[in-house]
């Protein structure tokens, strides 16, 4: 065994051998992946191998894609025989909301370029003769996609990578993992040591227990799943080409051909559980099975043979009843551990078999690159936070696994494993009708319900269309109050705190005292890595606010770049302080009373802060600035006395007909004044001059990291370009990846909108070709399946001159 790597993976899988082959194709070959037994000995041999391309995710869409097309090279591309069947595959619909779903997909494959189609009820027979086709309203077709034999692939890759140069040690169990004083890690096994600058833990059903020997929580499921197979049955021994991968919502399970039988995998929608009640297997735990509870889904088994009368008619050849990891969303770890640099995690994948290739792939550019070429967003480990503790893990991933086959509208969250975070507000806000949406662990209001019925979720607009366009009027032309404690908040303090965010930002830092900035970090490459808010309240003190699922990204981010001998402190401070967002013509005016802090034009202008004293509560940071468009400040407020300062806003503003708003308001409200969103419109795949930030980039600085990147894509111009859009939409608004035409051409794609209800307008942002961006040019968005006209619009379409919030 070597002494030294540049990477190691711990764990043999196809997620941690699908990095191994795919680090090596990138040209790194100094690496190594040590597994405790045979590749493939734990959760990947005993998969089904589905492989679909049905995904509601764009970039999802692109990991699955890029497995199906892999795949079937990797014989010729390794030497190692691999079965694939392309065989495509249906998924049906039952309800209206899930054809309205289906649609939207269909834009998503329009973005990610796979072969599909929707079709009816009347045309299913024609792929697959023996499914009954009861309560089904459409079909959604992919031709390209099938299943494959999860051991040919990962050792196809295994060989792959060998042959690049990869080292790949069998029967050696990693037994701890230290981080060196060097920085760099020391992975400890029975055979061994090795010390590497780069570690990641692939360890399937062990890696939240790898991940504890560093400090790290994964918070991952292992969910006992069953598939089972069917004696060869005499209809489908000639039959060809083979029959579709079926998933079928009424069943909740997948129903494919397999050997001349049929293979039906149940996700059943209750009764499921966790294995080995919630502890991790044995050590010595491979290739093993656990006993099938084949009474316990029979339930699911039974409407299995109601769709496909076929799986009736023979018997039960074998029972597959074994252990798959699952994350409490339901999608895959794969990015950097929150804390000290170069600790990966690549793991949690209940689709394995399909994204370990298009996993490896990205997690690969990511680690080589600094960057994928696809928004990593969902995938980052770091969007779970320590209030992802196993109790919620597990009763949340059960959950996610019940609703495998269930059709999530927008917003629609699961209902358990809530209330982990919430503001010192929240009783006083439900009692007020809020509805809730869960971010980063948080309670945060979507809109409030007068009616007492919640949210009827949907994919066209419902119930809340009507009160959300009166809280969003209400900040509009009255005064609005909104409980945005949700903000990542962080003090950096110290001599050097001003150069050193000086040298991580793009933007200038404020040089006076109460000064208010918008800042971008960008990568090494020039890419939009975080957005923040910088607040300067002393020389050496400065607040710095992002978004409130960049928590533990944004903290790596600014730990990451401070040198050795930079005297910076930098201190989350998320969970001290809330904050309430006080926006509308009459703020002034409900603010005053509350407050001996002069807050005229000429003393409080905006962009800059104060601290203050408001409703007897000291200590207050006060910030003239907001995501609204309007005249207004944001109260960062100790959480223990937020309650008194929001009970006197809410009487001073009683007279002023103030309203609470929530993010459903904020989204329309933000769309009117084109501001864009972290995650969205501002990701590593762009720059800022695609983004159309430019007045946030200060090239004149001498220096700040991506300046040189920056230099250089600014003199060879744009690959895409954000353009801000209104379009012709009715029942529903653009929601993010539809994909935008010019004819029959598809040249650009959404990244956000909603309705702007003080304009009377359905608004949108999106990346397009960049000849193509300009003022009043036509496109066409395709939304729900239909081309809906849509026109270039060249500023906000509310106060394009900022003279509301300057008022």
């Amino acid at each position: 065994m070597k002494s030294h790597a540049r990477v190691v993976i711990v764990g043999g899988g196809v997620m941690g051998v699908g990095l191994l082959y795919h680090l090596a194709l990138e040209g790194w070959t100094d690496i190594a992946l040590v597994e405790k037994g045979e590749l493939t000995s734990g959760s990947t041999w005993h998969a089904a191998g589905q492989c679909p391309h049905f995904n509601g995710s764009l970039n999802m869409s692109k990991v699955h894609l890029y497995g199906t097309q892999l795949y079937p090279r990797l014989e010729k591309l390794t030497g190692q025989a691999v079965s694939w069947h392309g065989c495509g595959g249906l998924r049906l619909a039952t309800t209206d909301e899930e054809v309205n779903w289906f649609k939207y997909v269909y834009g998503v494959s329009r973005l990610a370029g796979y072969d599909c189609e929707i079709i009816g009820p009347s045309e299913i027979k024609q792929y697959h003769p023996f499914l009954e086709t009861f309560g089904v309203k459409a079909a959604f077709r992919t031709l390209h996609d099938g299943h494959v034999a999860p051991a040919d692939i990962t050792n196809a890759m295994a060989a792959g990578a060998r042959k690049l140069g990869a080292d790949i040690y069998r029967r050696t169990r990693v037994t701890d993992i230290r981080r060196l004083p060097t920085g760099e890690w020391e992975v400890i096994t029975d055979e061994g040591n090795i010390a590497c600058e780069h570690v990641v833990n692939s360890a399937g059903s062990y890696c939240d227990v790898v991940g504890a020997w560093t400090g790290h929580t994964v918070p991952i499921a292992n969910m006992l799943h069953h598939y089972v197979i069917t004696e060869p049955l005499a209809e489908l021994i000639e039959l060809t080409p083979e029959l579709p991968v079926v998933r079928d919502p009424y069943a909740h399970a997948y129903l494919r051909e397999e050997t001349n039988g049929v293979l039906v995998g149940p996700y059943e929608t209750a009764t499921a559980h966790v294995c080995w009640e919630g502890k991790p297997p044995r050590w010595d735990y491979e290739s093993e099975l656990e006993a099938p509870e084949l009474d316990r889904i029979m339930p699911w088994l039974e409407r299995a043979t109601e769709r496909l009368p076929l799986f009736g008619q023979a018997g039960i050849k074998s029972i597959v009843s074994g252990a798959i990891t699952h994350t409490p969303d339901g999608t895959y770890l794969s990015g950097p551990a929150p804390g000290p640099r170069n600790y990966w995690m690549h793991c949690g994948a209940s689709i394995g078999i399909c994204q370990g290739g298009g996993a490896g792939k990205y997690l690969a550019q990511w680690m080589v690159h600094g960057q994928a070429e696809i928004n990593m967003r969902e995938f980052d480990p770091r969007r779970f936070g320590n209030w992802a503790s196993k109790d919620y893990t597990a009763q949340v991933s059960v959950a996610d696994y019940h609703h495998m086959y269930y059709c999530y509208k927008p917003a629609e969250q699961h209902e358990v494993g809530r209330g982990l975070r919430k503001s010192s507000l929240y009783d006083k806000l439900k009692a007020e009708g809020a509805q809730f949406s869960q971010i980063f662990g948080w309670e945060r209001p979507r809109w409030y319900d007068k009616t007492g019925q919640g949210e009827k979720f949907s994919f066209r607009r419902s119930n809340w269309w009507g009160p959300v366009r009166e809280e969003a009027l209400a900040v509009r032309e009255r005064v609005g109050l909104m409980d945005l404690s949700t903000f990542s908040k962080y003090d950096v303090t110290g001599h050097d705190a001003h150069p050193f965010l000086d040298r991580v930002c793009a933007n200038r830092i404020p040089a006076k005292d109460g000064g208010v900035i918008l800042g971008h970090l960008l990568n090494a490459n020039g890419f939009i890595e975080s957005e923040i808010t910088i607040t300067r309240l002393g020389p050496e003190h400065f607040y710095v606010l992002s978004a409130a699922a960049a928590q533990l990204h944004d903290l790596d981010q600014l730990n990451w770049r401070k040198k050795h001998d930079e005297q910076v402190t930098i201190k989350d401070i998320t969970d001290d302080y809330g904050v309430l967002v006080l926006a509308g013509p009459r703020a002034r005016e409900v603010l005053a009373p509350c407050t001996s802090t002069d807050l005229s034009n000429t003393t409080f202008p905006w962009l800059t802060a104060k601290l203050s004293e408001v409703a007897g509560v000291k200590n207050v940071r006060l910030v003239r600035v907001n995501y609204v468009g309007e005249l207004g400040w944001e109260l960062h407020v100790p959480m223990a006395e937020m309650p008194k300062v929001y009970e006197a806003l809410m009487a001073a503003g009683k007279a002023h007909g103030l309203r609470l708003f929530g993010t459903y308001a904020m989204n329309s409200l933000r769309m009117e004044k084109a501001y864009r969103g972290w995650g969205a419109e501002l990701t590593t795949e762009v720059d800022m001059f695609e983004a159309s930030m430019e007045r946030f980039i200060r090239l004149d600085k001498t220096h700040f990291i991506g300046r040189e990147p920056s230099l250089s894509k600014q003199q060879h111009g744009p690959r895409i370009k954000l353009v801000y859009l209104e379009v012709d939409n009715t029942d529903s608004d653009c929601v993010g990846n539809e994909p935008v035409y010019q004819g029959d051409r598809v040249v650009g794609v959404t990244t956000s909108g909603g309705y702007g209800h003080a304009v009377n307008k359905s608004l949108a942002f999106a990346y397009i070709e960049p000849q193509l961006a300009l003022k009043d040019t036509a496109l066409e968005v395709l939304v729900f399946n239909e081309r809906r006209s849509a026109r270039i619009i060249a500023e906000p379409a509310w106060d394009p001159g900022n003279a509301r919030l300057r008022a």
